[in-house]
């Protein structure tokens, strides 16, 4: 909290001229919140008026910018002497948006600039990445499948062979022509043997 002390004593942080001597050497104190707000503390021996309207002493009172405060009538608050905080929280606020505005945009115009995809094309890269990736995993599988298939197919032929080989295939006998049965054989006639004529039929 700031504190600024009112007066004709040169100490004081707003100086009054009075040579009249109404004006108290340490006539009030305002008190200034970070936050903005404002109390006066009247300390004279002739008062401090706030609206025309005369404050205890001692007492803090909640005064704005807008009021009208004067010291026993022969001064007046000059409100350009005290900082406006409130009007520098605002600036400062202002400020700072401002400034995370353009280091966003800064970070934005980079991303951009270096080829990375904003927010809602960088969704399409990974669903882009995502769908590669799935069908390379597909590709595999398929892959491996196939090898498998292969290694069943070698095992059942390297079987086949096996058997084969440890099996004596015997020549096929080819049949002869079918022989003649023994009764459908005809034996060649032997030629008939002439009897030697006898004297008898000689004569």
């Amino acid at each position: 909290m700031k504190v600024y002390s009112i007066g004709r004593d040169a100490a004081c942080n707003i100086v009054i001229d009075d040579n009249t001597d109404v004006i108290s050497r340490r006539h009030a104190i305002l008190n200034v919140a970070p936050s903005g707000k404002m109390t006066i503390v009247d300390q004279s021996h002739n008062g401090t008026y706030v609206n025309g309207i005369r404050i205890s002493s001692n007492v803090p009172v909640p005064v704005t910018r807008k009021d009208n405060i004067s010291f026993a009538h022969v001064a007046r608050l000059d409100w350009n002497q005290i900082p406006n905080t409130s009007a520098s929280i605002i600036r400062w606020g202002i400020i700072g948006v401002i400034a995370l505005a353009l280091v966003g945009g800064g970070v934005w115009g980079y991303l951009a600039w270096s080829g990375q995809a904003a927010p809602e094309e960088s969704n399409e890269g990974i669903a882009t990445v995502d769908s590669t990736e799935i069908k390379a995993e597909q590709e595999k599988k398929a892959e491996m499948e196939k090898q498998k298939e292969d290694s069943i197919k070698k095992q059942v032929q390297d079987s086949i062979d096996k058997v084969r080989k440890n099996t004596v295939v015997k020549p096929a006998v080819k049949k002869k022509d079918a022989e003649p049965k023994k009764e459908d054989v005809k034996k060649p006639e032997e030629p008939k043997k002439e009897e030697p004529k006898t004297n008898r039929q000689r004569g």
